[in-house]
């Protein structure tokens, strides 16, 4: 599908949710990204409703065959439930299941204003807004779209299974002797869990927005679980923010923050189980490139390059 087709499916599609007078113009489109799990547009509108004049930014996000293993209606649901509760999230505006408008699924949400790239002075600010993610009630019935781990592993079985399965779902050829041994000691050595909370999934830099200093939106939530908030301090430390802080640095600013000291060896674990999740993830990437539906040298050199990096790091964590 080419711009100009896609434009005049979204500009009727965009007609009935914003409850236009009539028709609604996409006068730019700025593409942010395209190649990892989602591909996502600006689109700057104008139409009219109730006979005045309005201008706005809508994000319209869409699925990639389902890159890095992952849909979008928990990403949906989630931040449907989060912006309820005035965490800084997008509103979401519409969300299409089906594939007959773009060939994919996808949502359209609210523009919030603000930069990714990592600035080290909203990093607390950040981490404040996680711990705040991890001290909602969980067990709360808005959140009963997502499954609640069993006792006493389940949070990190569930994990570790769900990387697995990803794993073997979408590879190509044999599978590693190395993923079998890793995954084997994941399950063997899972912690109890401690408590339960919301976790994000793929928490750090690049995936939350912050303007004029402060945080305006976490976006990327189609990792979210219920699960060990250490999942989403060791995927912070070691996989978003390894390049921009030491790992002493992250864990001071979290224990100041939290009030609670980190357990290393939880730590650790955890960091296993998010090589795991790298490995898997990236073999999405292979499938996808090799079964034809998308040819992006870039699915290649993920499925390849940074696969074997991932690889490397999970048995560095464990052997």
């Amino acid at each position: 599908m080419n711009k100009e087709e896609r434009h005049a499916v979204l500009a009727t599609y965009l007609r009935g949710v914003l409850g236009a007078d009539d028709s609604v113009d996409i006068v730019a489109e700025n593409r942010l990204t395209m190649g990892q799990s989602r591909a996502m547009f600006v689109l700057d509108l104008e139409y009219a409703k109730d006979g005045a004049a309005i201008q706005r930014k809508v994000v319209v996000r869409v699925e990639q065959w389902g890159h890095l293993g992952s849909d979008s209606e928990n990403e949906v649901n989630i931040m449907r439930a989060l912006h309820a509760l005035d965490y800084p999230v997008a509103e979401i505006l519409a969300y299409e299941t089906s594939c007959d408008l773009l060939e994919q699924p996808f949502f359209v949400m609210d523009f919030m204003p603000g930069v990714s790239t990592f600035s080290e002075d909203t990093a607390d600010e950040y981490i404040a807004a996680l711990h705040r993610l991890h001290s909602i009630d969980a067990t709360s019935d808005v959140f009963d779209f997502l499954e609640m781990p069993e006792a006493p592993h389940g949070a990190a079985l569930q994990q570790v299974e769900r990387w697995y399965e990803t794993y073997r779902s979408h590879i190509v050829g044999e599978p590693s002797p190395l993923v079998e041994e890793a995954t084997q000691w994941l399950r063997n050595n899972a912690p109890e869990n401690d408590r339960v909370t919301l976790v994000h999934g793929d928490p750090g830099p690049g995936n939350y927005l912050y303007h004029d200093g402060h945080i305006t939106a976490v976006v990327d939530w189609e990792f979210i679980h219920l699960g060990d908030p250490y999942d989403d301090w060791a995927y912070l430390i070691a996989m978003r923010g390894v390049a921009y802080l030491q790992e002493d640095d992250w864990i001071a600013r979290i224990e100041k923050i939290t009030g609670s000291e980190i357990d290393r060896p939880r730590l650790e674990y955890w960091k296993a189980v998010n090589f795991l999740m790298g490995v898997g993830i990236d073999q999405t990437s292979h499938r996808i490139y090799a079964d034809h539906k998308n040819p992006a040298p870039n699915l290649l050199a993920i499925a390849t390059g940074v696969h074997l990096s991932a690889l490397r790091r999970l048995c560095d964590a464990i052997f």
